[in-house]
């Protein structure tokens, strides 16, 4: 029996999460859905059941590939999947529907709810069975089957990562048949980003906290289609408050806002209410949403607006991204006045066709007369999550960063444009790359756990005239450095968890005699997850081989080789993750 580690579940919910995320259409992506969840679970076969317009009369068979002979049974003959009579089915998998429970029934032939699935277990080839059911709003919208032979053995590990694919493939089904209302997510999240990073120039380029602010509240007013909005900071003194108003209307009144503050909730950071009628304080207000500011655990304020006809919960994540911001904003608008230059967010956050150049600034740095840092970037199809970038400090010390955000999109561009921001900060003011990988971690895990994603990356420190390097890993590859004897190796260093999973996790460093090294290459997976016409990946052993084949020639012809390898493997010259190799080398 194959054992499967932690880390390759992780990977796999992950990517099972991308699918979920990038797609509108569950009909497009059930397969690939199970495919990866069978790669890294013991059970070898299972199917999804979907119900249609919450009608149980009738179970839709729409994912069989991984079955043999129910596939010729009822063979898959339109999209929306096989009609079967819900009677048909046995015993068990009505009381997982109707319980909205997991069942597992380990021997069909020796439970009696089975029975009349005997002659099916048998044709089929499998002795257990375990009902997910896939539940959406508080209904059931259909239900998993996993199929288990008499060899097949099922954990605890298994059952709840079963458990987490199910919700996902639930979240698509309600992603799929809430396609129009995903759009306008999509659309008025892409409004929010354009627009802090609007604000954010403003407050770069003219150092004027007001007008940051006003063009924020005003852009809280119309993403969230509401009437009125104010953004409230408290000074220090706790007396004096900073005030940003917009009213579609031209008003200048703040009457209402004094009563929405007898509304805010105490214990919770952000709410909305669509009904307020008969509450006391509530004049001139007919709805309400608002997030509170907080800064090091502090609340400082909040952004509030009004009077939309209906607000939801994606009205409340997009203003909590901007409530980060003001937050974040404010903080740095602090150190200016104290002459302490945090540009943590400057600039950083693009549109997403821009993200490219916001990712690779200036990444080639000399070293000296005999060292050189180059990269090779090949974009993928869609805008991924890789991103590298490196600051020189006065003394003369590279600092870099290359992480891999997971997924792709605007939500990983959004992490990548925080990360850089943070990074550039924080690589000038620790000398350790564990320090610096601990208070990324710490400063955006907030926005990792609420986005739902995390990054691997590794932090190097490079002090070229001392002939060192010194790396921390945070769940990323191992570098591979390849020797004057021309042998490729891994650079094993101790390997700690990716960031944005735990907020307080810690990091440790190795450091690297370069001397011993004619080049060392830190890459991301996307070059090794390239497939052929077999679905054979490229892989990381064809990586190495590729680097010790090329560790005596230019970054150019280094470039051209790959392309040529890459090509000869695939047969693709564009490809579904971007491909990042960052290469310390002898000139």
């Amino acid at each position: 029996m194959k054992y499967y580690n932690e880390n390759e579940r992780l990977k796999r919910v992950v990517e099972i999460s991308t699918l979920v995320t990038e797609s509108n259409n569950f009909f497009e992506i059930k397969d690939k859905i199970i495919e990866k969840m069978l790669d890294v679970v013991h059970p070898a076969k299972a199917c999804v059941n979907l119900f249609y317009k919450n009608n149980y009369d009738y179970a839709y068979l729409v994912c069989s590939q991984t079955l043999n002979y129910i596939s010729q049974v009822f063979p898959m003959d339109r999209p929306i999947g096989v009609k079967i009579n819900f009677d048909e089915y046995p015993r068990y998998i009505h009381e997982a529907v109707e319980g909205q429970k997991v069942v597992y029934v380990e021997n069909v032939f020796e439970d009696e709810r089975a029975l009349n699935e005997r002659e099916l277990a048998t044709q089929e080839g499998y002795v257990g069975r375990i009902v997910f059911p896939l539940i959406v709003n508080d209904k059931v919208t259909g239900f998993m089957t996993c199929f288990l032979t008499a060899e097949d053995k099922i954990s605890d590990d298994d059952m709840n990562f079963i458990s987490s694919v199910a919700s996902l493939i639930s979240l698509s089904i309600e992603i799929t048949s809430k396609n129009n209302d995903i759009q306008t997510l999509i659309n008025k999240l892409r409004g929010a980003i354009s627009s802090i990073n609007e604000a954010t120039k403003k407050l770069y380029l003219n150092k004027d906290i007001k007008s940051f602010l006003d063009h924020l509240s005003k852009q809280a007013c119309n993403i969230t289609n509401s009437k009125e909005s104010v953004i409230l900071i408290k000074n220090k003194d706790k007396n004096r408050r900073v005030y940003s108003f917009f009213s579609l209307d031209g008003s200048k009144s703040l009457e209402a806002y004094s009563n929405l503050e007898q509304l805010i909730d105490e214990k919770v950071t952000g709410s909305y209410l669509n009904e307020i009628d008969n509450i006391e304080g509530s004049k001139n207000i007919n709805t309400y949403i608002y997030h509170k500011l907080i800064n090091k655990n502090e609340v400082i304020g909040y952004i509030a607006c009004i009077n939309s006809k209906n607000y939801t919960k994606d009205d409340l994540n997009i203003l909590s991204i901007l409530a980060k911001q003001v937050s974040v904003a404010m903080q740095l608008y602090e150190y200016s006045k104290r002459e302490v230059k945090h540009h943590v967010l400057e600039n950083e956050l693009k549109v997403l066709n821009q993200q490219q150049k916001l990712i690779m600034n200036k990444g080639n740095k000399e070293l000296g007369k005999n060292r050189e840092l180059t990269y090779f970037h090949k974009p993928a199809k869609v805008v991924g999550g890789d991103f590298y970038h490196t600051i020189k400090k006065e003394d003369g010390t590279i600092v870099a960063i290359l992480a891999d955000v997971m997924g792709h999109g605007i939500v990983s561009n959004y992490m990548v444009a925080m990360i850089k921001g943070a990074f550039k900060v924080l690589a000038k003011q620790f000398e350790k790359p564990s320090e610096i990988l601990e208070n990324i971690n710490q400063f955006l895990f907030d926005e990792f756990d609420k986005m739902g994603v995390f990054a691997t990356c590794i932090v190097a420190i490079i002090k070229n005239e001392e002939h060192k390097m010194i790396v921390s890993n945070a769940g990323h590859y191992y570098p591979i450095g390849v020797d004057y004897e021309n042998n490729a190796k891994f650079i094993k260093c101790s390997k700690g968890i990716p960031i944005g999973i735990l907020e307080d996790a810690e990091y440790s460093d190795k450091e690297i005699n370069i001397s011993k090294y004619k080049s060392i290459s830190l890459y991301t997976d996307g070059v090794l997850e390239i497939k052929n016409e077999e679905k054979e990946e490229f892989g990381i052993e064809r990586l190495k081989d590729f680097l010790q084949e090329n560790s005596n020639v230019d970054k150019d012809t280094k470039v051209t080789n790959l392309k040529a390898k890459l090509w000869d493997f695939s047969k693709k010259s564009n490809f579904e993750d971007d491909i990042l190799i960052v290469t310390l080398r002898e000139k």
